[in-house]
């Protein structure tokens, strides 16, 4: 902590000269008065950012740019969300870089759709959510959020809860540079650098901008860090008086060290407790067996006291997103788009920290020699980890037709995710190196030659829809009534390899759709107030790992297994929900506000068994449920440079079925809570901008939730504060608008514990380990601790 301390205050003191010099310039060579600038988006922002004017016929808040741009450079959407009503987010650290949770109205990210300009960003196998992957935050001008109804036209199949919008800004119409530099204990650094053409070009208009960022931080507990490159690309152009075109390419690479998470004891006894520094031993050359020094403990009732080496629980990924719109208005009254968009993601994850033993016999003859000690009966530390690649274009085409009272929109969303995944291994040293942390090179071998794999399949999933809403406008009435047809087939391919039930080569395939209808209402009872309702049905398909581990009994001849059975998992059904909803807004000239009364009945709930160290899942149906509550937002404009914003919710989510864990046995579930959804949420802001100066203390309080579907186990509620605060120096010389924040995360450094969801519905069943599969010690992330950061930004 001393070389943290050290670089910490030398980075202060660094920023605090070039704030120094800066404001010294301003005033000698500008007659500015700077007590008449403002931080941008302080000025007139409602709610300090974080509601708009709002007049659809669903719940639906909004995070704008005025709210982004205060909040620490490296935020992720997961952090940006927090206060808005309904919404129960965490980040595994404060800068944002390592991931996070998210639950909107009891329902898990990977039950929401995300999109990133239009285009889906969820995992195609199991729906997941990355946020730290996406966007980078300054080139963010808003985020939305639909809590419980999935808009009609957006491109998922696996969005029961609504859904998660980023919109990237525009390029700028005049030619400018940003620099921004971000510095912060534990070592944070963020260095972030964006060009803007300008508008170029007469007969056919054009501008574009450029950016790049590098970002790196120390955990809080334990070793190891993250260290992430981003690239943002925009591009914009009127091609004619009728006709736009828009392109955004978005590319990520990153290498995490993962937290370990931590059960309550483990907690109460060492809440630092986090991966060994012990570069785990090879043996010396012969018959080597080292299963002991590679082991690590599990957890369970008691505290661990021997975990994995942490160079070894790594995360690294890299993902691209290219996004396009061309539209094109026909005549006054039609107008037809395209948006066509291709994903690439490659990553591995979890613990890859483990052994495998040579042998002759098994899958391709078995593992062949490892140590190339000429033996094929040892037991070899290896690292090995679950690797996914994608490739996933996709397009969805619309008309939008207005026709006297009717605004009809209607259109195709259709894509093809080629879904690869496999478990390679490779070779460990005893300082600690990796033959390839991204498992692409100097894999580990079977006896015939072929990689070693411990899962290799692909999944081809086609997704598919056609929508059609038609907006009714019958003066201060409106009705929306749509309809969506939606599915998926997933083709599955299971190539022969080591892990349990993957030993044969199979195919099989499955489908699942089903038509959705909606039916929205809004009334404009006077200027000042309206009702809206709706009533949406949403579903989700189960996860494509349902399709895996098929194969049952069987005898290995010549490396390849025979006389086996397929034991089809054909029991997990497609989650439905049925969300209805009501509210009024109130659009006063100082103050809007907005109340949402909502029920949602799901049929065959899906929930996920998540093992943070293994990056494996399993889908299960937890039966019937019911979720049911009451949302409010309120936000003031500026007065006397006072804003507030503030948010509540209170939920109510209760399991309707007892849960089978056997053919023969049950779990009284039956009226339990659904883990991980407090009943009580409160959310405030409260801002002061006056000329150059800004200054925001924001509240998050989250009430006690469940942690397994018997309630047997819980975590207490928690309150944390932030503070941000912000100068904006006076234009002078080749600096505009230089301006120097200070943000703080978990101001009175509350402890607390966060439920693992890891990137899925993870749920325990009962700490009861005695009552089979899905029981178990449910383990936690740790909240992050106070942080402070600042950053020094400008225009040139």
């Amino acid at each position: 902590m001393k070389k943290h301390t050290t670089i910490w205050r030398l980075s202060l003191l660094t920023l605090g000269l070039a704030a120094a010099g800066l404001q010294h310039a301003a005033l000698a060579q500008s007659s500015t008065d700077i007590g008449t600038v403002k931080i941008t988006g302080s000025g007139d922002a409602l709610g300090n950012g974080l509601m708009i004017d709002d007049d659809s016929v669903k719940a639906k808040s909004t995070v704008t740019r005025a709210a982004i741009e205060k909040e620490r450079a490296s935020a992720n959407a997961y952090q940006l969300l927090n206060l808005l009503p309904g919404v129960n987010s965490s980040s595994y650290d404060a800068t944002g870089l390592f991931g996070g949770n998210l639950r909107v109205r009891g329902f898990n990210s990977d039950q929401m759709g995300f999109t990133i300009n239009g285009a889906p960003v969820n995992d195609s196998g199991n729906f997941a959510v990355y946020p730290q992957e996406y966007t980078d935050s300054e080139n963010l001008c808003e985020v939305f959020i639909t809590q419980g109804a999935t808009d009609t036209d957006a491109p998922h199949v696996g969005a029961s809860g609504g859904n998660v919008g980023l919109v990237t800004c525009a390029p700028n119409d005049k030619f400018n540079v940003r620099l921004t530099q971000s510095l912060g204990q534990l070592n944070f650094r963020r260095s972030f650098m964006r060009v803007d053409t300008g508008l170029q070009g007469t007969d056919t208009p054009y501008k574009a901008f450029a950016s790049f960022s590098k970002s790196s931080s120390d955990k809080f507990k334990g070793l190891g860090g993250a260290n992430r490159d981003h690239i943002d690309l925009g591009f914009e152009s009127k091609i004619s008086a009728a006709t736009t075109f828009n392109a955004n390419l978005a590319y990520n690479r990153a290498v995490n060290n993962n937290y370990l998470t931590l059960t309550k004891a483990e907690f109460a006894a060492n809440p630092s407790l986090d991966f060994s520094s012990v570069v785990p031993q090879h043996l010396a050359l012969g018959n080597e067996n080292v299963t002991t020094n590679f082991a690590y403990g599990s957890a369970g009732a008691t505290p661990r006291t021997k975990t994995a080496y942490y160079g070894y629980s790594l995360n690294p990924f890299e993902n691209a997103l290219l996004t396009a719109r061309l539209q094109s208005r026909i005549n006054d009254k039609l107008t037809l788009s395209a948006e066509p968009y291709f994903w690439y993601g490659y990553g591995t994850g979890g613990t890859q920290q483990t052994t495998l033993a040579e042998g002759t016999t098994g899958v391709h003859g078995g593992v062949a020699d490892i140590n190339g000690n000429g033996l094929k009966t040892d037991t070899v530390g290896i690292y090995r980890g679950s690797v996914t690649q994608t490739n996933r274009p996709g397009a969805t085409f619309k008309a939008n037709y207005d026709v006297d009272n009717h605004k009809i929109l209607a259109g195709v969303w259709f894509e093809r995710a080629n879904h690869r995944q496999t478990q390679p291994g490779t070779t460990l040293d005893n300082s600690g190196n990796i033959g390839d942390l991204w498992l692409r090179n100097n894999l580990l071998k079977y006896n015939d030659g072929t990689t070693y794999e411990g899962r290799n399949y692909r999944t081809i999933s086609t997704g598919k829809s056609i929508f059609v809403t038609d907006t009714i406008n019958l003066g201060r009435l409106e009705l929306v009534p749509a309809l969506r047809y939606t599915g998926i087939t997933r083709d599955f391919e299971n190539t022969a390899s080591s892990g349990s039930g993957l030993g044969a080569d199979y195919q099989v395939s499955r489908t699942y759709a089903k038509t959705l209808p909606s039916f929205g209402v809004r009334y404009k009872i006077d200027d000042a107030w309206q009702a809206y309702g709706n009533v949406t049905q949403n579903m989700r398909a189960p996860s494509n790992f349902v399709l895996s581990g098929w194969v049952n009994g069987g005898t290995f001849t010549n490396g390849v297994l025979g006389g086996f059975t397929l034991k089809p998992n054909n029991s997990i059904q497609a989650e439905t929900a049925l969300n209805t909803e009501a509210g009024l807004r109130f659009a006063g000239q100082d103050v809007k506000a907005s109340v949402a009364f909502y029920q949602v009945n799901f049929k065959n709930r899906l929930a996920s068994g998540f093992n943070p160290e293994t990056a494996s899942y399993t889908d299960f149906n937890v039966g019937d449920s019911r979720v049911r509550g009451i949302e409010l937002q309120a936000g003031t404009t500026p007065k006397h440079g006072w804003s507030f914003f503030g948010s509540a919710s209170f939920t109510e989510s209760v399991l309707n079925s007892n849960f089978p864990v056997s053919a023969t046995s049950t779990l009284a579930t039956a009226g339990k809570d659904f883990p991980d959804t407090p009943k009580l949420m409160l959310g405030a802001s409260a801002q002061y901008a006056n000329g150059p100066y800004l200054a925001s203390l924001s509240a998050k309080h989250v009430g006690k939730r469940y942690t397994t579907l018997m309630n047997d186990e819980s975590l207490d509620a928690y309150t944390t504060a932030d503070l941000n605060a912000g100068y904006r120096f006076a234009s002078s010389g080749f600096f505009k608008n230089p301006t120097l924040r200070l943000n703080i995360s978990n101001l009175f450094d509350k402890k607390y514990l966060i439920a693992n969801s890891g990137s899925g519905s993870s749920i325990t069943t009962t700490v009861d380990t005695t009552k089979g599969s899905g029981s178990g010690i449910p383990q936690y992330y740790v909240g992050a601790p106070r942080f402070a950061s600042v950053s020094l930004s400008s225009d040139f």
